[in-house]
């Protein structure tokens, strides 16, 4: 038979076939680049070409896994240059623009190349580059010069032998007590200036002095003082009549926080303990109020409470009678404007004088050594003074008190316009310029210098603007258990106290982490608090602004902003939490090059920093072998570190090692890490663009690099969904989230909770011609609950 088919007669030659390669996302010009440069691959160099493959630019195209397994028989992109004045050939920056809108990474910022140094890392693996693209600082940087000697604490105990408790107006025996007890020998300047006044006179006082300065012994002392003079005489002898619980509610303390309340309440507790007939008591949010009722109706003579707590406990507490109550002392004044009280302090002032004043009480005790007139105290460590609502609701012929003099004239604690307030002069500051990509290395590097040494630093605070950042980096620089803890040993500090890696040392093998924002529950924030201030081993607790303000933690010795404040006076009370009582301490701020430089302009007005580079922060703390923990089971094994790696390798490996640990939770089906590094990284944009308005063009978000921002959460591109609102939330399955019980919890007693959660709104309220993000922002404020959107600290 004829054959009638047709003869194919194909040349394959003898080169080994390559596959086609389809590149999918990014933009059409960069896909159209890498195909054309397959393709000159694949046909053969042509004549005068050059067939050297250049640094890919992947910065549009995530790789499968397979296409990552297979990186070495995958024809690379071929990235566009061009030459510069000497000939050589540097990236095109065309497209940055369009990087900080996006976030994707400018070219040269990632390569598939194996890093030297790296052991165990997968063949075309992405790697991270932190030391390309980054923008240059425009400070100049200075050798520091060193102190001839160190300078004299301005917040000690005054050295004087004639200055002391008793010489004040004070009883020998709180002065006893105070020095054989308390082993407080001599006062502080601003309680020199404060006591006499407060102890002899009935007016008003408005106190301001820098933190850790001892204010809040400045306005408890001549309280307890003329207490337990309803029961002595001059010479300390007990009268036959005696002040019990039930005599009386004879004062008031207000405070923002509850963590301020408990440590108001706890340094009084020490102080009754030379009177125990004078019973003191707290009421705030999170707690039974059941008990709190209880409480009050036994009997209390001093109160102390958040303003939320008290305004529901004047409407629905019959048994708490106000009529003999002769202070009320506003703590953190100018705070209490700022988380948006006024309400409730106009509803409390209100009912407190509402009605007439007692001159004795139920059982005929006549109240002569009291005073004979309600007293205001309001005390800040920077109370501007054009907060002059808070003195019109409360104060009257008020007298102004400073750590250097007292001014009787009237009207004075409400006609000083902004002060400025230094930062204690022991305290040692300095600001590192530190490009986004940088920032969680240099973080860790900074840690891990500072507990180097043993006993060189024994606890420090790292101050973050959001919760979710708060939680996000707390879990990442925990150690992971070995196994994780049983019902049965399970505690109240179980997910907020854990032991710290990367910032070991051989000097400090074992360096407890804790974590503390507005968005755990109160037993929770109590016990890791408490644990906070217990502790005999070097630890790091990482917080937001909730821990900013009058809280007097021993033996703090670092303070990090890792972002900075919201405000300058934020600033001034974060690094506060250092150098108290005339101790040493440092406080170190990381901001970004560009814009963000303007803001130590703003600094010099209240605190003097010294400019460090990071530079010098990353050879100290990578100059030792950097320990990586483990990443989680059945993951690759973790990155070896060689000796011989410089500090900027190391620096290199350790990010790679956390994007890795990020990537290994998301293949095993665990991404709570991953899904973490995301809500923090949208939290944190949100909370950047709320930054006081006075102080907005330092920090600028058009300027604000999303990509290199994503590099230090870990991630190696921007999440989206940064702009989304309350309705974007999701919630966990399973969880009944109904909008009555939300509706309730806003309305409920837990008002200074959930003021405190919102840091966004911090500096707005009260603030007419603001703009469009500000009106948003107040929305929110009203319609979410504690854990709202922002979820701030």
């Amino acid at each position: 038979m004829a054959d009638t088919g047709m003869l194919l007669n194909f040349d394959l030659g003898d080169a080994p076939l390559k596959r086609q390669v389809k590149y999918t996302g990014g933009r059409w010009r960069d896909r159209k680049h890498a195909q054309r440069s397959a393709n000159k691959d694949r046909d053969g160099p042509l004549s005068g070409s050059n067939s050297t493959p250049l640094p890919n630019d992947r910065r549009d195209h995530k790789p499968s896994d397979d296409e990552r397994a297979g990186d070495d028989e995958r024809p690379t992109k071929r990235q566009r240059t061009h030459g510069d004045a000497r000939g050589h050939s540097r990236p095109d920056t065309s497209s940055r623009s369009l990087s900080y809108m996006t976030g994707k990474l400018p070219p040269g910022s990632i390569s598939t190349a194996p890093r030297h140094g790296t052991q165990n890392a997968k063949p075309g693996g992405v790697t991270s580059r932190l030391f390309t693209s980054n923008p240059t600082p425009k400070t100049v940087f200075e050798d520091p010069v060193e102190e001839v000697e160190p300078a004299k604490p301005s917040n000690a105990p005054l050295s004087d032998e004639a200055e002391n408790f008793h010489a004040l107006g004070l009883s020998r025996r709180i002065a006893q007590h105070l020095s054989a007890k308390l082993e407080m020998k001599a006062p502080t300047s601003i309680q020199k200036n404060t006591i006499p006044q407060l102890v002899k006179e009935d007016s008003d006082a408005f106190l301001q002095a820098e933190t850790g300065s001892g204010k809040t012994l400045a306005y408890l002392l001549p309280i307890v003082q003329r207490i337990m003079a309803l029961s002595q005489h001059e010479d300390g002898t007990s009268t036959a009549v005696q002040i019990h619980r039930d005599s009386g509610l004879f004062a008031i303390v207000l405070a923002p926080t509850r963590e301020l309340c408990k440590q108001i309440a706890m340094v009084l507790e020490k102080v009754l303990r030379c009177a125990p007939w004078i019973v003191s008591t707290i009421v705030i949010g999170g707690e039974s109020k059941k008990s709190e009722k209880a409480r009050i109706r036994k009997g209390v003579n001093i109160l102390i409470a958040t303003p939320g707590r008290l305004a529901d406990h004047l409407l629905n507490t019959k048994v708490l009678d106000v009529g003999t109550v002769r202070w009320l002392v506003l703590d953190e004044g100018d705070r209490l404007m700022e988380m948006g009280f006024e309400d409730e302090l106009k509803s409390i002032v209100g009912k407190i004088r509402e009605d007439a004043l007692k001159e004795s009480n139920k059982e005929g005790v006549k109240f002569d050594t009291l005073p004979q007139r309600r007293v205001t105290v309001l005390c800040s460590a920077t109370m501007k003074m054009n907060v002059q609502k808070l003195g019109e609701i409360s104060l009257q012929d008020a007298i102004h008190v400073t750590a250097a003099k007292a001014d009787n004239e009237e009207g004075n604690a409400t006609e000083t316009n902004d002060a400025v307030f230094s930062a204690p002069s022991q305290l040692k500051q300095s600001y590192m310029i530190v490009p986004a990509k940088l920032r969680l290395v240099t973080l860790i590097a900074l840690l891990k210098a500072s507990f180097a040494r043993k006993g060189s630093v024994m606890k420090a605070i790292v101050f973050i603007s959001c919760a979710d950042s708060v939680d996000f980096h707390f879990d990442l620089l925990r150690s992971t258990p070995a196994q994780p803890p049983s019902p049965d040993e399970m505690s109240l500090t179980t997910n907020t106290v854990a032991d710290a890696a990367y910032i070991t040392s051989p000097a400090n093998p074992a360096i407890t982490l804790l974590k503390l924002h507005g968005s755990l529950k109160q037993p929770v924030r109590t016990s890791t608090l408490a644990s906070f201030h217990m502790s005999k081993d070097p630890c790091v607790l990482i917080t937001t602004d909730i821990t900013s303000r009058g809280l007097d933690v021993p033996s703090v010795d670092l303070v990090i902003e890792y972002d900075p404040a919201f405000s300058v006076d934020d600033h001034v009370h974060r690094i506060g939490r250092t150098a108290r009582a005339g101790r040493p301490g440092k406080a170190a701020l990381f901001i970004q090059p560009g814009c963000e430089e303007g803001y130590i302009n703003l600094l010099n007005s209240a605190t003097s920093a010294v400019a460090e580079s990071y530079e010098s922060t990353l050879q100290k703390g990578f100059l030792s072998p950097v320990t990586l923990p483990k990443i989680e089971k059945g993951s690759e094994a973790p990155i070896l570190v060689s000796d011989r790696q410089s500090p900027n390798s190391r620096a290199e490996a350790l990010q790679l090692h956390v994007e890795q640990r990020l990537l290994a939770s998301e293949k095993e089906g665990k991404s709570k890490l991953l899904d973490q590094a995301r809500q923090a990284f949208r939290s944190h944009i949100r909370a950047y663009a709320t930054h006081v308005r006075e102080e907005r063009s330092c920090f600028d978000i058009t300027q604000l690099h999303l990509g290199h921002t994503a590099k230090s959460y870990g991630l190696r591109e921007a999440p989206g969904g940064i702009g989304g609102g309350p309705s974007r939330r999701t919630f966990k399955p399973g969880h009944n989230h109904k909008p009555s019980a939300q509706k309730h919890a806003a309305k409920s007693d837990d008002r200074d909770e959930r003021s405190v959660d919102r840091r966004a709104d911090h500096d707005e309220i009260g603030t007419a011609d603001d703009d469009a993000a500000r009106r948003m922002r107040m929305k929110m404020m009203q319609a979410t609950n504690a854990a709202g959107e922002f979820n701030i600290g």
